[in-house]
């Protein structure tokens, strides 16, 4: 027969420390026994449980977005760029300064792109209200306004390129320019500026390469560093001029940065895509003193050098993997130059499956029109027909594959069609995944050149990262002045650099961890502010800051860019 329990507190005593259990008794058969102990642990934990019983229910909780804009704001100190933001524009006797308005537009077009109306309710939401202390107030759309206006861009003092310069010069300080491999590439970006707009020059209307040609539109032009994928240089230029025709005015810029840094010409090489492979650009290299590889049109390379059989091409080491390639001094544009061939076999497989694709559509277009083409109440006009023949096969490669026969017989029009399976044997053997480089580096070796020019791809990334808005959001775009387009640029690469910077500082604590990866982990850790009621009834209100769980690549985040003190040095 057991009795009721009976709960007691009792301590046990084991290598000279006490630990407490609570103990239920009862009488069993009338003798007292211990029928439940529950570990509670030594007497400071006891009184830990007793607190945490007592301790007050927060009233309300508010989340902050902390992780991603405070990865960017230490990475913006770290890296030298905030430091000379404020060199050149300091902070007046009160309130922020450009160099804040600048950091805060580069850090709001990474986290939230969008308008600068939104960009104070956004700024209050974040880490960065505590840490600056500034009012959000203080950050409405005129006042973005008022302080770009102060930013002189005219051509005899240019605050923007000395921006540039001195970053240059900071990052060569701290080792962030190392391997002297400059990529180069330029792009455009369709604005909302109205046609009827006369005061603005470098919106222009041309070829846009997301197809808005209804547009006006901007050109970038863009040297990343090679290794830490740092902007070091941008210019921006009128949407109506050519790639090739940008080059020149851009390289005189990009050779002026690295004179004023004490940079050796000769120890740079640029890296350029095949758009600005044109005879004048290269004499225009050759002036400038600096070394170049560039992607040579496909047209322009002699024909029994680009179409070598791919088991002749040597295999390069496994920083290369599946890649083979082959050099060979050659007479180019009246001038001897390195030629690599090279090809790729993941390369090759990727525009196998865009050709496939592009190529089964075509054929299931000119079946249809073949079909309707044939039927009696038939209304076709030829120059009709061809058009659209030719659009359907304006893919690459798709002309070379696709035979077609229009005839004209009885007053209708027939249309026959064939697929070329030598053509398609020759493309795969000697065309797919192949590129053919040009180099004036005589002394490099095959894999050098093809391993210098993936630098280009990296360009590629920030391009489409751009115009995506996977890593920053370049649009929309709500500028309609010269002057406020030029800054809007020198954020948006700011802000590349940032997310550059940190990406390559990843790469020591979690190897292989994608940009798009790093921006996912670093939004999802937040800090939440909970309010307490007052101790007393008068006492004002008590706040406590606790960050959300984490992840183990997000814990490792949070110790790299030291996240754990920015919560200790917030203002209060």
């Amino acid at each position: 027969m057991v009795l009721p329990y009976m709960a007691s507190l009792v301590a046990k005593k084991k290598a000279n420390q006490l630990y407490y259990y609570v103990v239920e008794s009862a009488r069993v058969d009338g003798k007292p026994r211990i029928v439940h102990q529950t570990y509670l642990g030594t007497a400071e934990r006891v009184a830990a449980l007793v607190k945490d019983r007592t301790a007050p229910v927060p009233l309300s909780a508010t989340a902050l977005e902390f992780g991603l804009p405070g990865a960017l704001w230490a990475a913006a100190q770290r890296s030298g760029v905030f430091p000379v933001l404020e060199s050149l524009w300091p902070q007046p006797r009160s309130g922020p300064s450009p160099a804040h308005y600048l950091l805060l537009a580069a850090i709001h077009r990474v986290c939230q792109p969008g308008p600068k109306t939104e960009v104070a309710d956004w700024y209050r939401r974040t880490i960065l209200h505590s840490l600056w202390g500034f009012p959000p107030e203080r950050f409405t759309s005129q006042a973005f306004w008022d302080c770009f206006d102060q930013i002189r861009t005219g051509p005899q003092e240019d605050e923007l390129d000395q921006a540039q310069t001195r970053l240059l010069g900071v990052w060569k300080e701290k080792q962030l320019v190392s391997r002297r491999l400059l990529a180069y590439d330029t792009t455009n970006f369709y604005t909302y500026v109205a046609s009827t707009n006369t005061r603005n020059e470098l919106a222009q209307r041309g070829h846009n390469k997301q197809g808005r040609h209804n547009l006006r539109q901007v050109g970038l032009s863009y040297v990343l560093d090679g290794e830490h994928g740092l902007s070091l240089c941008h210019h921006v230029y009128p949407g109506n001029v050519a790639d090739s025709e940008e080059l020149p005015v851009a390289l005189p810029r990009i050779v002026a940065q690295l004179d004023r840094n004490q940079i050796a010409r000769d120890t740079v090489t640029l890296v350029l895509d095949k758009g600005s492979a044109a005879l004048a650009n290269t004499l225009e290299l050759a002036q400038a003193g600096v070394g170049w590889i560039s992607a040579l049109p496909w047209n322009q390379a002699p024909a029994e050098f680009r179409e070598r059989d791919t088991e002749t091409l040597l295999a390069c080491s496994s920083a290369q993997p599946g890649v083979r390639a082959a050099a060979e001094p050659m007479m180019v544009h009246g001038k001897e130059y390195l030629c690599v061939v090279k090809y790729s076999a993941s390369f090759a497989g990727e525009q196998l499956h865009s050709l496939t694709t592009s190529l089964s559509k075509a054929l299931q277009n000119l079946r249809r029109l073949s079909v309707d083409l044939s039927k009696p109440q038939a209304r076709f006009q030829e120059r009709g027909i061809r058009n659209k023949i030719a659009r359907w096969l304006s893919a690459d490669f798709l002309a070379e594959l696709v035979h077609c026969d229009l005839q004209n017989r009885n007053g209708r029009w027939q249309l026959q069609f064939d697929f070329d399976h030598q053509a398609f044997q020759r493309l795969l053997a000697h065309r797919l995944g192949r590129t053919v480089l040009l180099t004036n580096r005589m002394d490099w070796t095959a894999e050098q050149v093809v391993c210098g020019y993936s630098g280009q791809q990296q360009v590629e990334k920030v391009f489409r990262g751009l115009k995506d808005g996977e890593w920053l959001g370049w649009g929309p775009m709500h500028h309609w002045t010269d002057s406020k387009i030029r800054v809007h640029a020198f954020y948006c690469m700011l802000g590349i650099s940032l997310l550059q910077y940190i990406h390559k500082q990843t790469q020591t604590v979690w190897p292989g961890l994608s940009m798009e990866q790093l921006l996912e982990e670093l939004s999802q850790i937040q800090q939440f502010v909970l309010l307490y009621p007052p101790q007393g009834e008068k006492g004002p209100h008590r706040t406590a800051t606790v960050l959300s769980k984490q992840s183990l690549p997000q814990q490792s985040l949070a110790d790299l860019f030291g996240l754990n003190e920015l919560c200790s040095t917030q203002r209060r």
